[in-house]
């Protein structure tokens, strides 16, 4: 989470320059923090995503409370159609930390995030 701002991810990875490393794209950060949309992030570190973690939430006086995904701030469905534009192959994974059951949470997640990908 300290790495939130793709402008400056960008800049390592230009720097880094090599095929070994990835991206981890959290698409949640960049636009709860405020440093970039979802189009905007994916733009700048579309060439090095390797990995994409998936969560919803909001802010509530300064403080992240997960909510479920398509409640929240974040455009899944077109972070969802950004990467199937470009042949990304890789996972999509959950993120949720100290939140409800898994068993509560994780079928309705994979529920929605089937639909966006249909």
């Amino acid at each position: 989470d300290a790495w939130c701002d793709p402008h400056q991810v960008a800049e390592v990875m230009e720097r880094v320059d090599h095929r070994n490393i990835g991206v981890n794209w959290d698409i949640m950060h960049p636009v709860r923090t405020g440093n970039a949309t979802v189009e905007e992030s994916f733009d700048l570190l579309k060439k090095w995503i390797s990995h994409v973690h998936f969560h919803d939430g909001v802010d509530v006086e300064g403080k992240l409370t997960l909510m479920p995904i398509g409640s929240g701030i974040i455009d899944h469905r077109t972070a969802v159609s950004l990467l199937d534009g470009c042949g990304y192959d890789g996972y999509l994974s959950g993120e949720w930390i100290n939140w409800e059951p898994w068993e509560e949470h994780l079928p309705r997640e994979i529920a929605t995030m089937r639909a966006y990908e249909a």
